[in-house]
This record gives C-alpha cells, sequence and structure tokens, in this order.
C-alpha cells in the first residue's frame, strides 16, 4: 500500500502543477497517433497488478524493496515537477505544439529531451517495487517503457517538424537517460 503514496503525488502534481486549458486536455491530434490512451492504459496495469500478483507465489523481491521503491517514486516526482514548472503552458498531455512555443534547454531539459516521461516512469516503477513483486516490477516496467518508447518517437517526428530549432537541439542531448539513450 506505501507504494500507492507515490501514484497519489503524482495525481496531486498533474492537478495542482499542470497548467489549466490546452495543457492539461486529453483531446489528441492525429499526431499523438494513440501514445496518450497507451500510456493511460499502462497507468491503468500498472496501477492493479500489484494487487493482483501479490497474493500469487511469485518470487519476492526483499524487505528492502518497500523503501526503495519509495525513494525511487520520490525522485520521480521531483523529475516531473522540476520538468513541469521547466516547461509551464508547454508541458501538455497531448501532443501539441503552439506558435509561441520554443526550445527549451534549461533545467532538466539541458541534460536529457524527455525528463517529463522519465519522472513518470521512475513513480510508476517506484510503486511496483515497494509492491516487492518481482514479476509487477518487470511487467509494469515493461508496458510503461514500451509506451514511452513510442511515444517519444512520435514526439520527436512532430518537434522536428513543428519546432524550430529541436532538431539542433535533439543531435546534442539524449532522450531520456543521460549519456546513454
Amino acid at each position: 500500500m506505501a507504494g500507492y503514496t507515490g501514484l497519489v503525488g503524482f495525481l496531486v502534481l498533474e492537478s495542482v502543477v499542470r497548467e489549466r486549458g490546452s495543457a492539461s486536455s486529453l483531446e489528441d491530434s492525429t499526431d499523438d497517433q494513440g501514445t496518450t490512451r497507451l500510456i493511460l492504459g499502462a497507468y491503468a496495469v500498472a496501477a492493479v497488478l500489484p494487487p493482483i500478483l501479490r497474493p500469487l507465489r511469485m518470487p519476492r523481491m526483499p524487505r528492502s524493496a518497500g523503501p526503495l521503491g519509495l525513494a525511487i517514486e520520490a525522485t520521480g516526482l521531483g523529475v516531473r515537477l522540476w520538468s513541469m514548472r521547466t516547461l509551464q503552458g508547454s508541458y501538455s498531455r497531448t501532443l501539441r505544439t503552439t506558435a509561441e512555443q520554443h526550445v527549451i534547454t534549461e533545467g532538466p531539459y539541458r541534460l536529457i529531451r524527455h525528463p517529463g516521461y522519465l519522472g513518470s516512469i521512475l513513480i510508476w516503477t517506484g510503486c511496483t517495487v515497494a509492491s516487492g513483486s518481482l514479476p509487477t516490477v518487470a511487467a509494469a516496467t515493461g508496458l510503461l517503457v514500451g509506451a514511452y518508447r513510442r511515444r517519444i518517437t512520435v514526439e520527436e517526428r512532430l518537434l522536428v517538424r513543428d519546432l524550430p530549432g529541436y532538431l539542433e537541439y535533439s543531435q546534442r542531448t539524449k532522450k531520456l537517460i543521460p549519456h546513454l539513450w
């Protein structure tokens, strides 16, 4: 149950920090290619897996997994908050660009191009680590990484097409993990 506190933090972050209007809309465009629904589906599966798989006789993680999971969630919340505050109104739920939008190269965006996605993956992975169920961690993390990998591919196409300077920015930064990918 402790792992779900981070998910509550995620929901609070979304409702308090995310700017209102088009930034908080779930109305997707054709550029989105269903990635918002894919991510929401991965969230739903990640949320229901721990209580479903916990009672089954499956490999368990050590007791230290609980505090470790909470630490991972807290790190993810911090990264996501930093990302949201840096992008402000450009930090949206669905893929879109605006005429006044420009490439941001400060805050976490000086290190990677998608720190908000990294934060989300850490939050949800931390929740499953806190559950102590190794199959839950593997399944949920795999789903989330797959969903965000697809999202990043689609989003980068949009940003290269519609955001002046994004191609140059993408050539000097990594997508999700500093110095690696």
